[in-house]
């Protein structure tokens, strides 16, 4: 597979488009902005933004609206969910929609001739195929965002019709982008694009949905959970399914315990796997030296407790954790699995291990606190690596695949 560089100037004919017939002529791009609508099925559970969620939020606020005018809208959303936008000013149209209706077909392409529409930008299953069936219809061209695979830790794993669909509608399709290379390489194989449909663009840290951190709330984090004394942290903030491997991370604690009787493991979040969690370490008689959370709105916070943030997934499509991680200052060990390698820069800003191996995560856990200078190197690559994450180094990336879209497709 070529390779994909995220910040590099993407030349034109550098990958193919469809050429939809335009039913209207449109202003030049160069004397206004480019205008989008983005759509997507769902951002979350509760009041609770899923990482795709979250980036929906920052595509809609982050833009200067000098240079993209955004339009979004979510079909599908509980009550909670669509109140907390609302009080937090961010602009998601809400459609409510059934997650197999068609009704939500005609909002798009009426949202598409209301306002002028230029691009549309979706991700999803039902967004994909209903944004791609109101591009065909109104001749605007799509680009879909490849955000997430089917795990195969899943009970549904990808379903054949969701494959076909892909597929059919895959050629019409002006662009695919891909939140990593490993994420490029399901687009291909299982949803039917062309390699030269694929770009890859890696997630910003979110800046609209993580709050600045105080040292305040730190050290009230620190009084809650006992830490006050010196001591390593080893933390992660993750869901509780068997995709994200944190057994192997229980399992890894206590060789770095045995070295470091201080260290407490601190355990961010929740899901279906908590009690069997819970138990591994009370069978390892590790309980007292590890904290579960439950979930917290108040993660990015948690962070600042960790001396080093562990993602031991064993699969993963991007890692926005371990970006939230390296922004933040705290050094990464992780998977070397999915688009982990992309998100870490092994030996600057954290180190990576093979997956399902408790025993290499110790270890490199352990060659980390043993040598506080690799620590501090490790702190100080995380802050020279926090520039490639910014929103505002992806949002001008997305504006110019953006504008070289609209271009290609003839809508000038």
């Amino acid at each position: 597979m070529r390779d994909r560089q995220e910040a590099a100037s993407l030349p034109q004919g550098h990958f193919q488009l469809a050429s939809p017939a335009r039913s209207t002529t449109r202003p030049p791009l160069s004397a206004r902005p480019v205008r989008v609508l983005i759509v997507c099925d769902h951002i979350g559970y509760g009041q609770a933004l899923h990482g795709a969620g979250r980036m929906m939020v920052e595509m809609t606020m982050g833009f200067r609206p000098d240079r993209v005018q955004v339009t979004s809208c979510v079909l599908r959303a509980g009550p909670e969910l669509e109140d907390r936008m609302g009080r937090e000013g961010v602009p998601l149209r809400f459609f409510g929609a059934h997650r197999f209706s068609l009704v939500p077909l005609a909002r798009i392409i009426r949202l598409v001739r209301e306002h002028q529409i230029d691009v549309i930008h979706v991700t999803d299953f039902q967004a994909d195929t209903l944004g791609r069936l109101a591009g065909k219809i109104t001749g605007i061209p799509v680009i879909v965002h490849v955000r997430s695979h089917h795990s195969k830790y899943q009970k549904r794993p990808y379903p054949w019709y969701m494959e076909r669909i892909n597929k059919v509608l895959a050629p019409g399709t002006a662009l695919a982008i891909s939140n990593s290379d490993s994420l490029a390489g399901f687009a291909i194989e299982r949803m039917g694009f062309r390699e030269t449909q694929v770009v890859t663009v890696h997630n910003p840290v979110s800046t609209f949905t993580m709050k600045p951190v105080e040292p305040e709330a730190v050290t009230r984090l620190r009084q809650e959970y006992g830490l006050e004394a010196p001591g390593p942290v080893i933390g992660a903030v993750t869901r509780f399914y068997a995709s994200k491997g944190i057994t192997y991370l229980i399992g890894a604690f206590p060789a770095v315990l045995a070295r470091f009787p201080s260290a407490r493991l601190v355990l961010v979040g929740d899901g279906p796997l908590a009690d069997e969690l819970k138990a591994q370490a009370q069978a390892l008689g590790i309980a007292d030296h590890v904290i579960f959370t439950g979930f917290r709105q108040d993660a990015e916070a948690h962070v600042q407790l960790f001396t080093l943030s562990a993602v031991p997934s064993l699969e993963e499509g991007i890692g926005n954790v371990a970006i939230e991680s390296i922004v933040g200052g705290v050094p990464v060990v992780a998977s070397r699995e999915g688009g982990l390698p992309e998100v870490i820069a092994e030996g600057k800003s954290g180190l990576l291990v093979p997956p399902a191996d408790s025993a290499a995560l110790s270890a490199a856990i352990i060659s980390v606190l043993e040598n506080p200078e690799l620590l501090q190197r490790l702190r100080l690559g995380c802050r020279e690596e926090a520039g490639r994450f910014s929103i505002d180094t992806y949002t001008a990336r997305l504006e110019e695949l953006y504008r070289q879209v609209v271009t290609l497709s003839g809508a000038t």
